[in-house]
């Protein structure tokens, strides 16, 4: 299985992914990689990404063969956050091994994230509502089976091991 890893700006998908990488065996795509080329395109996958709604298979299938070559389980891809599935394409998606999970956490707590790491001109409280306008849709209770809310009250993430259980991530 691959997962597609989509949230709001500041929630924690790079880390997860990180984590991912490092404790549960997946090869991470960080495909949003901030002022660098997409990481689609430096992976040189994008010609086969800006299809994989139409034809996922050949998309899948290079992901596979991408896990293998590193001697991983599965791919895991960690998009910007203006991408957005809903939840017609997530069960379509995951016809074909490429399973979509949304993680998220109250709005104040990943704007305060975002602009804490955020070191480039402008990416302020007024970018993150620019770039971050699916954060409503990403918390309907239609994609309620493909999110984890991974942010406590309190302001602390769960850990890799919690969000991996929450996501049934193996």
């Amino acid at each position: 299985m691959h997962y597609f890893l989509l949230g709001p700006s500041g929630v924690g998908k790079t880390t997860f992914g990180d984590w991912l990488q490092n404790n549960r065996q997946y090869h991470h795509l960080a495909v949003d990689r901030g002022d660098e080329p997409n990481g689609l395109t430096a992976e040189g996958l994008i010609e086969l990404w800006n299809k994989v709604l139409q034809a996922p298979a050949p998309f899948a299938t290079k992901l596979q063969d991408r896990a293998e070559t590193e001697g991983k389980k599965g791919c895991v891809l960690t998009f910007p956050s203006v991408t957005f599935f809903a939840p017609g394409w997530v069960d379509h998606l995951a016809k074909h091994s490429m399973a979509v999970r949304y993680l998220y956490g109250p709005k104040e707590s990943c704007i305060e994230a975002f602009v804490s790491r955020e070191k480039r001109p402008g990416r302020d409280r007024t970018f993150w509502s620019a770039v971050n306008g699916n954060y409503e849709a990403m918390g309907s209770s239609q994609l309620a089976p493909y999110r984890a809310n991974i942010i406590r009250s309190s302001g602390e993430r769960l850990t890799g091991s919690e969000i991996a259980k929450l996501l049934k991530i193996e």
